[in-house]
């Protein structure tokens, strides 16, 4: 599945976003950005990691 909100940047950083991170309101783990977001374009940051249901390799590209 790929990710709807999540973006590469002009340098190839992936933008995760705080509902498809599993650090955010979808996942397990606590974040101080985004642990009560549970939709799409609501913030993000560029420590994030995926969650697993999302393919790493179909993150768009800006």
């Amino acid at each position: 599945m790929s990710p709807k909100h999540s973006y590469k940047d002009n340098r190839g950083r992936p933008m995760v976003a705080c509902s498809e991170c599993d650090r955010g309101g979808n996942g397990d783990q606590s974040c101080s950005c985004g642990l009560k977001v549970k939709t799409g374009k609501n913030g993000g940051c560029y420590l994030g990691v995926l969650l697993p249901k999302y393919d790493q390799n179909k993150v768009n590209q800006l």
